[in-house]
């Protein structure tokens, strides 16, 4: 922390005949606790209150609500998508918008506060490889932050800002393998790798050379020399040449084919009575939105199973239910996902139905699809 004047005061006011005149300055405010329980809350201004003397026990505890700093530090606390050590220093500008809870329900506030922000910048590296942090990795870790303001509110905070101050590869000896279970000659070989990748950030990305076809190498072993082989022997290796160039031929093994793309996990159902399907666009298999509701995300008890790191466990689900019209359509919900749900690329806000269209592109984390229906 680099503000001067502490986050949470106590003080017991003066009394005269069990009257106080208290005073809370400019950007704070007051609790007024009495024999343990909070009776009113003071803004800032001049406050009058009562107390029986030897009865009532008083206290104010002053908390301020002006913007703060808090700087975050970690040491080998993150790992990449990729399962490289990452370290991030940021400073997080907030603000108190729950005086009650910060300064009497929680037992630590800052540390609860730094805990919340580790936690959240944990889950945002963890799903970002290192070649992407060493490029944008400030970009992408402050607007994460940013995005889960919503995370801070049950603790009492509002985070106004994020500011990324640095973000390192540390070498630490026998960090990785702890956590990994990696051997001696792994680590050593994943630092090599992660020097290489931090070396060749900065340069231009050149596509690999494909290899030409490999050649086959004949030695044909003789007792004489090229020179002094007679024109019968010569048209001899050269037909023996020709059948060996064709049995190799034979036995060449095909072409391989690119792996074909695999489509989520679909549960089945008995309902066929559909007419809205989501069409995956990588392969083009339609999935008919035979359940109702049709959830999708991580848990295997949704009927759309996700394997995307950035889907959440229950992320989002459709919806078939009557228009003010009367007529039969399909909404999307976001179950408030840790990483949104998008349509047509716009964020949907959480737990509000949005209306399909037939052509809606629907993104979750890589995966896309177009609904196609009413």
């Amino acid at each position: 922390m680099n503000n001067a004047s502490p986050l949470i005061q106590t003080v017991t006011p003066e009394r005269w005949a069990g009257f106080s005149m208290d005073f809370i300055g400019a950007g704070y405010t007051g609790l007024l606790v009495k024999n343990g329980r909070v009776v009113r809350t003071l803004k800032s201004g001049r406050h009058f209150s009562f107390a029986l003397p030897l009865l009532e026990q008083c206290q104010i505890v002053i908390v301020d609500t002006k913007l703060r700093n808090l700087e975050v530090q970690s040491h080998g606390d993150f790992l990449s998508k990729d399962r490289f050590l990452i370290d991030a220093n940021l400073t997080v500008i907030y603000q108190v918008i729950d005086p009650k809870r910060v300064a009497l329900e929680l037992s630590d506030p800052v540390a609860s506060l730094a805990s919340a922000v580790k936690d959240c910048m944990g889950v945002a590296i963890g799903q970002i490889p290192l070649q992407q942090l060493i490029s944008q990795g400030r970009i992408l870790l402050r607007q994460n932050l940013l995005d889960r303001v919503q995370d801070f509110y049950t603790l009492g905070f509002a985070l106004e800002d994020v500011r990324i101050g640095d973000v390192s590869f540390p070498e630490t000896n026998g960090v990785i393998r702890q956590v990994e279970g990696m051997s001696a000659r792994q680590e050593a070989e994943n630092s090599a790798a992660l020097q290489m990748r931090i070396a060749e950030a900065g340069r231009p990305i050149i596509a690999p050379i494909v290899p030409a076809a490999p050649v086959q190498q004949l030695n044909l072993i003789s007792g004489q020399s090229p020179a002094n082989l007679s024109v019968n022997d010569t048209a001899g290796v050269d037909r023996d040449l020709q059948e060996l160039s064709a049995q190799l031929a034979q036995n060449s093994l095909p072409a391989t084919s690119p792996r074909p793309q695999l489509a989520p996990t679909v549960l089945a159902s008995d309902d066929r009575k559909t007419t809205a399907f989501l069409v995956y666009k990588l392969s083009g298999e339609a999935i008919p939105l035979t359940a109702n509701p049709f959830t999708i995300g991580r848990e295997t008890t949704n009927t759309l199973v996700l394997q995307d790191p950035q889907s959440s466990r229950f992320h989002a689900q459709i919806r078939r239910a009557e228009d003010t019209l009367g007529k039969q359509r399909y909404q999307l919900i976001d179950k408030g996902s840790s990483n949104g749900t998008f349509v047509s690329g716009q964020r949907l806000p959480t737990n509000e139905p949005f209306w399909l269209t037939s052509g809606c592109e629907i993104a979750i984390g890589d995966q896309r699809w177009v609904f196609q229906g009413s």
